[in-house]
């Protein structure tokens, strides 16, 4: 970003120096901090969470995670009421940045996927054509 030092990070992809991936990398920990997950329904090897962001009232995904005892499988639900598509943040002479979508992912790695181990695992995401779960009748 600020092509005045040597790039060095991340290591095996070096696109910045060290201080402007520390500075984009807290700066993705604020964004982060915006969104929420709350625990809905919890059992022996499942959970479901509702996604929250500090700007919206209602909640804006769910997650489903079940543990089958070897991999953790994740069902992640967008709904259309939030902006997942856009920037997440601007950092001025950053090439790549990232949008809502992409940081989500790694609070779910940080929220629910540590929590339960690590280990490996499986995600797939889908995007709601109705914002609440009451109004899919069965479409997404």
């Amino acid at each position: 970003m600020c092509g005045a030092k040597e790039v060095s990070e991340p290591r095996g992809e070096e696109r910045y120096c060290r201080d402007c991936w520390d500075k984009k990398i807290a700066v993705e920990e604020v964004v982060a901090r915006d969104f929420a997950l709350k625990r809905y329904i919890r059992a022996h090897s499942a959970e479901k969470y509702l996604v929250y962001h500090s700007t919206q009232k209602r909640p804006i995904g769910q997650i489903i995670v079940v543990d089958d005892g070897y991999d953790l499988f994740l069902t992640m639900t967008i709904y259309p009421n939030f902006a997942w598509d856009d920037p997440a943040y601007h950092l001025e002479g950053d090439p790549e940045g990232r949008t809502f979508a992409e940081l989500l992912v790694d609070v779910v790695a940080t929220e629910v996927i540590e929590p339960w181990g690590g280990g490996k695992w499986h995600l797939e995401v889908f995007r709601s054509t109705a914002a609440e779960p009451e109004d899919w009748n069965g479409e997404m």
